[in-house]
C-alpha cells in the first residue's frame, strides 16, 4: 500500500540528504506543526507518556519546550477538527565552551532527542521517521555538530529507526531507567 512506499522512502534518506528540505518525506494525511504555546503543553504529555519507561514531571516538558519550542514538532492528522498531535519529537541543544578560547568558534553544539513518541495505530507508516529527520535537520541548522539520545536496549524499533539514520552506539549505560533496563546513547556525527 501507499504508506509502505511512503516508509521505504522514508527509511532511504541519509543524513547527508536532510540538509534538502524536499528530501524529508511528507505523509499523506499528515500535517508537521511547531509546538506554539502551553495550550499544547497536556497533548504532548499525554501522547509521550504512554510510551516512557519512566515518568517525566510537568517540568520536565517545559524545560523542553520553553526554550527550545522550535525543537518541539507535532504530527497532526489533515483536515481534522481534532488538532490533538498523533507524534511529537522533542529535542533540546546543548553547548559547551572551551574556556581557553574566547570565541564562538570554540563552542561546541550537540543536539539532544529528548522524546519521540506515536500514536500505536499510526506506527510503522513513517511518522516517526518524518519527525525525527525534522528534528536533526533543524538541530544541524542550528549548528549542531552532533545529536545524541538515550534508548532502552529493549527497544528495538528504536534501535532500528536511529542507527538507520546512522547513529552509533557510544555507551551502554546499566540500570539506566528506573524500571532498572539498561540503555544506549546513541550520537549521530554531523558534517
Amino acid at each position: 500500500g501507499r504508506n509502505t512506499q511512503q516508509r521505504n522512502t522514508a527509511e532511504m534518506v541519509t543524513i547527508d540528504e536532510v540538509n534538502n528540505e524536499n528530501n524529508i518525506p511528507d505523509i499523506e494525511g499528515i500535517d508537521f506543526v511547531d509546538y506554539v504555546n502551553e495550550e499544547q503543553l497536556e497533548d504532548v504529555m499525554q501522547l509521550v507518556q504512554k510510551d516512557l519507561s519512566e515518568p517525566y514531571s510537568v517540568f520536565t516538558y517545559r524545560y523542553f519546550l520553553h526554550r527550545w519550542p522550535q525543537l518541539c514538532i507535532l504530527a497532526v492528522p489533515s483536515g481534522s477538527d481534532d488538532k490533538r498531535p498523533i507524534g511529537c519529537v522533542v529535542c533540546k541543544i546543548d553547548v559547551k565552551r572551551d574556556d581557553e578560547i574566547d570565541d564562538d568558534a570554540a563552542k561546541v553544539y550537540t543536539g539532544y532527542i529528548g522524546m519521540l513518541a506515536v500514536e500505536t495505530k499510526y506506527r510503522r507508516s513513517g511518522i516517526g521517521t518524518a519527525l525525527a529527520l525534522r528534528a536533526i535537520q533543524r538541530m544541524q541548522q542550528m549548528g549542531c555538530q552532533s545529536i545524541q539520545l538515550e534508548t532502552e536496549v529493549t527497544n528495538k524499533g528504536a534501535m532500528r529507526l536511529y542507527e538507520g539514520f546512522g547513529f552509533i552506539r557510544e555507551e551502554l549505560l546499566v540500570k539506566y531507567y528506573l524500571n532498572w533496563n539498561n540503555a544506549y546513547r546513541l550520537r549521530l556525527w554531523l558534517k
